[in-house]
């Protein structure tokens, strides 16, 4: 395994990222030293712990003088078993959906995951509004993707094309391109589309039934909303052609689950 050394320092009176070296171990590291120095002083944002058998995860802020503080400190190790626990509770969450959850039939051959969700509630009390599922993969830009949201209320967010939809959906702007300029309003970043996506009807089987979705269109790029019973199914295609999607009520999500531990155990 590889460690990356690399450290918060300032640089001109700025925060910036030096990378150290590379190492299999700490004991490889050319000046261990320095690189020990280098997280009291600045905090390390990745770094290999005494053992050789960790990566140290520092947070810093930087305080009134421009310096960087410590924050926090933990290890790769726990984050990770913390990031395991909190998948196995959305694993929950999701077999115990209140609510049906759609995606595309067994006979299409593709990666399946869980995707996001949405809850909200005291700890313990917590109730589920929101969950979909993803068929593709989960990285952006690596493939098809198609994700299927089933929720009890609907919430705006998401891609800048699905926050421009979600506040048309939901009269918060009377057209796709008002949307749009609310949103890039306030964003030094943000630049208008040289093209508006178009809005249109998509019919979308759903358990052999044709549904009618209203959608925005963008090049590769899709969004759909329909309501189905009393709840939002919200889908959302890229580089996937609305003309393949089917969709049937997904009793197991076992193959989302199993798809979804083994994307995170190849990483």
């Amino acid at each position: 395994m590889l460690y990356q050394l690399s450290y918060l320092a300032q640089a001109d009176g700025n925060p910036a990222e030096l990378t150290i070296e590379v190492v299999t171990s700490a004991s490889e590291c050319s000046d261990w030293k320095r690189v020990r120095a280098l997280m009291t002083r600045h905090g390390i944002i990745g770094a290999v712990s005494d053992d050789d058998e960790d990566v140290e995860l520092w947070v810093a802020r930087t305080d009134e003088a421009g310096n960087l503080v410590q924050v926090s400190q933990t290890s790769a190790k726990k984050a990770g078993r913390r990031s395991m626990l909190d998948r196995r509770r959305d694993e929950v969450r999701f077999r115990s959906a209140p609510f049906p959850l759609y995606g595309l039939p067994p006979s299409w051959d593709g990666a399946r995951f869980l995707g996001g969700g949405w809850w909200e509630g005291m700890p313990g009390r917590k109730r589920t509004k929101a969950l979909s599922l993803v068929h593709g993969t989960l990285v952006q830009g690596e493939g098809p993707v198609l994700t299927v949201e089933t929720a009890s209320e609907f919430s705006i967010g998401g891609g800048g094309l699905l926050n421009a939809a979600g506040m048309v959906w939901e009269h918060r702007s009377p057209s796709i391109e008002e949307a749009f300029e609310e949103l890039t309003r306030d964003d030094p970043h943000g630049d208008l589309p040289g093209a508006f996506p178009v809005r249109t009807e998509l019919l979308i089987n759903i358990d052999a039934v044709p549904v009618s979705f209203d959608a925005f269109v963008d090049g590769g790029r899709w969004v759909a909303r329909a309501e189905v019973g009393s709840n939002f199914v919200t889908v959302e295609g890229f580089s996937f052609d609305p003309d393949d999607v089917a969709l049937v009520e997904i009793a197991d999500v076992g193959p989302y689950v199993l798809g979804t531990r083994r994307f995170y155990e190849r990483r």
